[in-house]
């Protein structure tokens, strides 16, 4: 949506955009999160095979239901560089009361690099100024997953 722009008495006032929320027809295989292990186990699938990194956010509701799924970014072989703004855009777009994201390793090997456990604590905190809880980090191989969560990396 463009703003719409107006003068008056020679300055420059700019409308505010409007925000409406829209239902997309394609339905996920989880409509509701229960556990890291239902979203890792779908996500290996989804995004586990590919041969760059791909970061990919979903939203959700106050009930867990996940209200948007979307890749945030495609990297490369072995990285992946996002910036929580671009994430929490997208969160506030779809209105959601909760995130997780995931990315792959495209080696399969699932043990998370400094860079992915400082990204982890760098969306902690920004969720919570923004009132927007990460409730976990998953990376994905071809066969497996970890929970960052689970695993004990949250600070």
């Amino acid at each position: 949506m463009e703003p719409t722009t107006v003068m008056y008495n020679e300055k420059k006032i700019v409308d505010i955009v409007t925000l409406k929320m829209v239902v997309a027809e394609k339905s996920l295989p989880i409509e509701k999160v229960r556990s890291s292990f239902e979203v890792g186990n779908w996500l290996i699938e989804e995004i586990g095979d590919y041969a760059q990194e791909h970061l990919a956010l979903l939203c959700l509701n106050t009930k867990n239901e996940i209200t948007h799924f979307s890749i945030v970014h495609v990297g490369t072989l072995n990285q992946s560089v996002a910036h929580p703004r671009c994430i929490f855009q997208r969160a506030i777009l779809a209105n959601a009361a909760r995130i997780m994201i995931s990315h792959n390793h495209p080696s399969g090997n699932t043990t998370p690099s400094e860079n992915d456990i400082q990204f982890t604590n760098r969306l902690i905190k920004a969720g919570e100024v923004m009132g927007i809880e990460l409730l976990d980090h998953i990376i994905v191989g071809q066969k497996n997953y970890l929970s960052l969560r689970e695993e004990g990396y949250w600070n």
